[in-house]
């Protein structure tokens, strides 16, 4: 029997759960949490400090990384910034863009412009515009990634490109090539239903470690982070051809799931959900608890597969390690208000076997503020010689 761990409650702020002797295993049902007060993985007592807030009167709204530089929409449209957030280039004119990408490679960059229900592509080298295409059945999108698995089902396209639309409950899937632009292939989740696979409210999309997509769902009573696998399913279709509704996506089992059958839905998500085998109805209310959340909302994974999630209503940011247990969070009220875009530069350490990567720091905008944080883990500060964080941080 595997057991789903989940670790005790640390203290919000800039804090990691101590370093504690495990206690007594308390053995219960199939899929039954457990609870072991330590931390695991390579940020145990290594926090995350603030070590710069750069003030950006253009309202950002999104940032990602390509090549180790920043790239923002806000509304000065789109600008590409080093990691002291100094400008290395721009495209103005994207007043009304609401979300952004790269591909695998950090090649392209794709921007979704609402005004006009179209996503446009450019060069991460210089910001060159290189193509659009419309795509009026969206309407608004507040997240986008990209994932190749399974593009061999759509011949001669690169890559697919994802977009969540929380007002219409889906996350659309468009074929990507360099000649045709964008082209519909199906969706990857719909809202029409209560499992696990179904999405309310899509606030967030990445690509983890693994090529599955991650989907952070900010319905009140679900407040989780589902994974799927990226590969549409062909077996799920409908009878018109032209209906956004086929080839969903199934659900993915995090590395740590169950024997149970059926699984729980918390087999297959981040968050409050059901964890028990038979167990069909989870708990909806809003906790700060360590592992569980209160909206959701933007994603990153660093190099060694850690997944960063902006938990925008508890003020902080929390890290689930690539099997999707929970490792630590950061910040809090004051130092990270409301939470609602972040992106990881990684640090490499040795090389081939010996390779470590981690995510050295991190890059957070917050909701409706004229900010960008920039966080460092403790690795880094101590690599960047600054002063440790004072006793009351």
């Amino acid at each position: 029997m595997n057991i789903r761990l989940n670790r005790t409650r640390s203290l919000l702020g800039l804090v990691l759960l101590p370093l504690l002797p495990a206690a007594a295993w308390l053995l219960a049902g199939c899929g039954e949490k457990i609870a072991i007060p330590e931390a695991t993985g390579l940020y145990s007592g290594s926090p995350y400090q603030i070590a710069a807030d750069y003030s950006d009167t253009t309202m950002p709204r999104q940032i990602t990384v390509a090549h180790n530089l920043l790239f923002v929409i806000s509304n000065a449209g789109l600008v590409k910034r080093d990691q002291s957030y100094n400008l290395d280039s721009s495209v103005p004119g994207l007043t009304s863009a609401t979300a952004l990408c790269v591909n695998e490679d950090e090649s392209l960059v794709f921007v979704f412009e609402e005004t006009d229900s179209r996503v446009s592509w450019y060069s991460t080298s210089d910001l060159t515009y290189l193509g659009e295409t419309a795509v009026p059945e969206v309407g608004t999108c507040n997240a986008m990634a990209t994932c190749a698995v399974g593009i061999e089902q759509y011949p001669g396209a690169e890559t697919y490109l994802y977009l969540s639309s929380p007002e219409q409950g889906r996350v659309y899937r468009y074929a990507y090539d360099a000649v045709s632009g964008l082209n519909p292939h199906g969706i990857l989740a719909r809202a029409d239903g209560s499992a696990a696979r179904f999405v309310h409210m899509p606030t967030g999309l990445a690509r983890d470690s693994q090529d599955s997509l991650l989907v952070a769902d900010a319905d009140p009573g679900r407040n989780w982070v589902i994974r799927f696998h990226a590969e549409p399913d062909t077996l799920d279709v409908t009878a018109d051809p032209d209906d956004m509704d086929e080839m969903r996506g199934k659900a993915a089992l995090w590395g740590n799931a169950t024997s149970c059958v059926p699984h729980p839905a918390g087999d297959y998500v981040l968050g409050n959900a059901p964890d028990q085998c038979g167990q069909t109805e989870w708990d909806p209310d809003i906790t700060d608890e360590p592992g569980f959340f209160d909206q959701p909302q933007g994603m990153a994974v660093d190099g060694s597969g850690r997944i960063f999630v902006t938990d925008r209503d508890n003020s902080r940011v929390q890290v689930f390690d690539a099997s999707g247990d929970y490792a630590l969070l950061f910040g809090n009220p004051t130092s990270t208000p409301e939470p609602v875009s972040v992106c990881v530069i990684d640090k490499v350490n040795g090389a081939g076997a010996n390779q470590i990567n981690y995510g050295a720091y991190v890059f957070i905008i917050l909701k409706d503020q004229s900010t960008v944080m920039k966080y460092v883990s403790n690795e880094q500060a101590n690599e960047d010689n600054l002063p440790p964080p004072p006793d009351d941080f």
